[in-house]
């Protein structure tokens, strides 16, 4: 079910329809806010367009190595169950070996 949010971001008012909660949302629109005025303090002559897309493409980076970073793990994970899966099927076989030399 959607939830009608209203949320400010660095004095501007936003109404989003979304499924999470409203409490989440006022809480992501803070950290925005906090994000961008930290770039504001930092460029006291860039706009706050210039700090919403300086910040959309640090998180985007973020996001991307994260992505990437993400992947490399899932990766580790599958050549580590695989690696689990021939210890396991070396280790019936000598248990069948030795079964059947006793």
């Amino acid at each position: 079910m959607k939830n009608k949010c209203s949320i400010t971001i660095s004095g501007i008012q936003l109404t989003v329809h979304t499924d999470y909660e409203e409490a989440f949302v006022n809480a992501l629109a803070e950290n925005v806010t906090e994000q961008l005025d930290s770039i504001l303090q930092a460029s006291p002559y860039s706009s706050k367009l210039d700090a919403a897309l300086l910040l959309l493409l640090d998180l985007t980076d973020q996001n991307a190595r994260m992505e990437a970073e993400n992947g490399k793990l899932k990766r580790e994970l599958e050549t580590m169950r695989l690696d689990l899966e021939i210890q396991r099927i070396e280790n019936e076989k000598l248990s069948a070996d030795d079964n059947g030399q006793a």
